[in-house]
């Protein structure tokens, strides 16, 4: 499937793939594995040359500081940054586009010492970007076109598996980038086999919920903000009543996000699951080393305990990669040609739809099973504001753009 249509864009030039520069001189000084044919992208062949589309909800408390104190359509009290209104629940609804390249390697060859022999990387670049459109007067997320509130670029990376120095198996790393100042490099074992239907997401609202701790073993303190019907607390937006009659934002939801997850889950039919957990911390995502998480000099303030502005210091990431299907109806009362694309669009995707041999397709209309590769996360970063941890919990569903289904695809056997 390509990558066509999209309105996003990420790639290298044409022809260019990265590859060992010792292979110039052809076998007078080969050292890393040789290749036949390129490194391996494991599970992210599921992602490469593919825009995914769709949304969900994130959720941040933030300081309300006092040079800067956030004003409110209604008022507040004690004023801030007395507490409880010393930081505001900002809640978004949006939209995101996610963008993955073809491969950029032949092979990335990384170095080993002593006994540890070369491995050879692949990737695939990524840029994403997220737009909000929580529509106050609906209670839905339909305020388009929005209103861009976040952009990234990176790198997922397929990490082969080493038997010396470290011994760990075959990893997945996400290279990220965000203008705010930082840099994450998330690790994760690659899974080795897909589960049946969708996704194990269990409730789990001491792990996703948004509330401020100082340790993540305290009991949870009382955030006004976290009830939908305080309408006069220190909240965008304040006022949730659209919200909750259209279901959007709940208070389950605003204790557990991944309730949203669960809730679409129901609609869709998911035949098979790809779970990736990733994280910044080696010890979360269960290998002996590397990760990390890092901010510049304004987030990371002074560097003393206890300061700072939004110090970012974990980022924990599950992706699940799911098979989903769907009846696809062909254009009814028409005859398609064998060989002949035709375009269709349905539930959201294009479909370029080949068949493989002449269809005449009835006046009450007829449909074929399409399996198509669809997304779905729950990512966690936790900033440090003073001796605070902020969560900053975000999640989403996301469906390609666009699908081909060609003459060798197992949806017309059918027919």
């Amino acid at each position: 499937m390509s990558n066509i249509s999209s309105g996003q864009r990420i790639s290298v030039p044409d022809g260019w793939k990265w590859t060992d520069a010792d292979s110039k001189h052809g076998d007078d000084y080969l050292s890393a594995p040789k290749q036949d044919g390129d490194a391996p992208l494991g599970i992210l062949t599921y992602l490469e040359d593919k825009t995914f589309v769709g949304g969900g909800i994130n959720m941040l408390f933030r300081p309300n500081n006092i040079q800067n104190s956030t004003k409110f359509p209604n008022p507040i009290s004690p004023d801030p940054p007395t507490p409880p209104n010393n930081n505001v629940l900002e809640i978004n609804l949006f939209e995101e586009k996610l963008t993955f390249s073809k491969a950029v390697a032949h092979s990335i060859p990384n170095r080993g010492f002593k006994c540890q022999g070369d491995i050879c990387l692949n990737a695939i670049m990524y840029v994403q970007t997220v737009n909000d459109v929580t529509n106050c007067q609906t209670g839905l997320p339909d305020d388009l076109p929005g209103t861009p509130i976040h952009a990234e670029n990176g790198f997922f990376v397929h990490v082969p598996a080493s038997d010396k120095d470290p011994v760990v198996g075959a990893t997945i790393n996400r290279l990220g980038s965000i203008p705010h100042g930082v840099s994450i490099n998330l690790q994760g074992v690659e899974p080795t086999a897909a589960t049946l239907g969708p996704p194990p997401i269990s409730p789990r609202p001491n792990v996703t919920t948004p509330t401020p701790f100082i340790q993540s073993s305290d009991p949870p303190e009382d955030f006004p903000a976290l009830k939908v019907v305080n309408d006069h607390s220190a909240r965008i937006p304040q006022v949730l009543e659209p919200f909750v009659k259209t279901g959007t934002i709940t208070n389950d939801i605003m204790s557990d996000p991944t309730d949203v997850l669960r809730a679409v889950n129901q609609t869709r039919n998911i035949l098979s699951t790809i779970t990736l957990s990733m994280s910044s911390s080696n010890t979360t995502a269960n290998v002996p080393s590397g990760g990390g998480v890092v901010g510049n000099a304004f987030l990371d303030g002074t560097g003393e305990a206890g300061k700072g502005n939004a110090s970012p210091s974990e980022v924990d990431f599950t992706l699940w990669i799911e098979t989903v299907e769907y009846q696809v109806p062909l254009p009814a009362g028409t005859t398609m040609t064998a060989g002949t694309a035709v375009t269709v669009t349905f539930e959201g995707i294009t479909y370029t739809l080949t068949p493989p041999k002449d269809i005449m397709v009835p006046d009450a209309g007829q449909t074929i099973p399409v399996k198509v590769t669809e997304l779905q996360y729950f990512q966690m970063v936790v900033l440090q504001f003073g001796v605070l941890s902020w969560p900053h919990p975000t999640v989403s569903t996301l469906k390609p753009v666009c699908w081909e289904v060609n003459e060798g695809d197992a949806a017309w056997s059918g027919l």
